[in-house]
């Protein structure tokens, strides 16, 4: 004899496989601890995304992500502040955690951009009445394109002012000397930026000197 059950009903459920439409992959400016990551669409509902960088990548301090909450745009990248200039890889997945369904991985990448650095001479001197002054500079890194000088208080006090993203000239650049300026030392901050990647470099100590004109006091003639 033969037995057969009363046939019983069931489902299976396929659930779609959770997908991320990424942006850009970001570059940051050396030092930066942040590189935004930009998506615009996503299906299959995902929640969950984790980043596995590769070993150059860790070897410079960045750090997996494993299963973090998904934001909305943009995913925020913590980036090593002393990672060295360079492109760093990865890739990312996300995924829906109530069905657990996992995206297919995606390459991803961050992009450290080196700061300019400029090389400057001598810091110049000038005769008091004057109305500019060369300071000189030998090379630049990172093809900056724009300089600013801040002046300090005392400075501003006798009318220098500050220059804020001027085009870089070549070698020198010319500084303007207020014309009643006392005779003093005239101190002043400089940065020059890579106008393209937005990096600024670090600041230098600059001067600039306006000497005493000599004078003669005569006798009769």
């Amino acid at each position: 004899v033969t037995c057969t059950s009363a046939p019983i009903t069931f489902t299976v459920t396929i659930n779609p496989t959770p997908t991320v439409t990424l942006g850009a992959n970001p570059s940051v400016c050396v030092g930066t601890t942040a590189a935004n990551l930009g998506y615009s669409a996503t299906t299959g509902t995902p929640n969950q995304y984790s980043i596995d960088f590769n070993a150059a990548a860790q070897a410079q301090g960045f750090v997996d992500v494993v299963n973090a909450a998904l934001p909305a745009t943009p995913i925020v990248i913590t980036v090593p502040g002393a990672a060295a200039p360079g492109t760093y890889t990865g890739t990312l997945t996300v995924r829906n955690s109530t069905t657990g369904c996992i995206s297919a991985t995606q390459a991803v990448s961050v992009t450290i951009l080196p700061s300019p650095t400029i090389t400057l001479g001598a810091n110049p001197s000038v005769c008091v009445g004057a109305t500019s002054a060369n300071l000189a500079y030998s090379a630049t890194t990172a093809s900056p394109n724009q300089y600013s000088i801040n002046f300090n208080g005392a400075a501003e006090a006798q009318g220098f002012v500050d220059v804020a993203n001027a085009a870089l000239p070549a070698s020198p650049l010319v500084i303007t000397v207020p014309a009643a300026a006392a005779a003093g030392i005239y101190n002043a901050t400089l940065t020059v930026t890579n106008s393209v990647t937005g990096c600024i470099s670090t600041t230098q100590n600059i001067s600039v000197t306006v000497v005493a004109n000599p004078t003669i006091t005569l006798g009769a003639n």
